[in-house]
């Protein structure tokens, strides 16, 4: 089973679904095609750093279902090399997805995200676009 690494933009388009709707998000949609998820720890920290505890809970809750990546010296390196190519193309993006996409591209993942404007500028990492709702 193909692990694809999933944006922030990916969960929280599902969470903001209204019930009715759930069944249409991409995070749904790709769950019905067997793959199975991972997330940057950088999508972590995006999505935990508000002060609601019950929205914590439920990341929480999500995230013990995925693998998590971690943003270790490996993926500094990469993001690293990333951020010196986008800077000397004056193309350079904000700085949590950079991360993310250094850490898809460093464990060899396909990046499933709604943003796709910004994460084709790096060379290299394999991209799954989709509609995040």
């Amino acid at each position: 089973m193909e692990i694809i690494c999933l944006d922030t933009n990916i969960l929280i388009a599902h969470k903001r679904a209204k019930k009715a709707d759930k069944n249409k998000t991409s995070l749904y949609r790709l769950s019905t095609q067997a793959y199975r998820f991972a997330v940057s720890s950088i999508t972590v920290y995006e999505l935990l750093r508000s002060d609601n505890q019950d929205e914590d809970h439920y990341w929480k809750t999500m995230f013990a279902n995925m693998e998590i990546l971690p943003f270790d010296a490996a993926c500094a390196e990469q993001a690293a090399i990333i951020y010196k190519d986008l800077k000397q193309k004056g193309q350079l993006i904000e700085a949590e997805d950079l991360f993310i996409g250094a850490t898809a591209q460093y464990h060899r993942l396909k990046l499933a995200t709604g943003n796709q404007r910004h994460f084709e500028r790096i060379i290299g990492l394999e991209l799954m676009p989709v509609n995040p709702l």
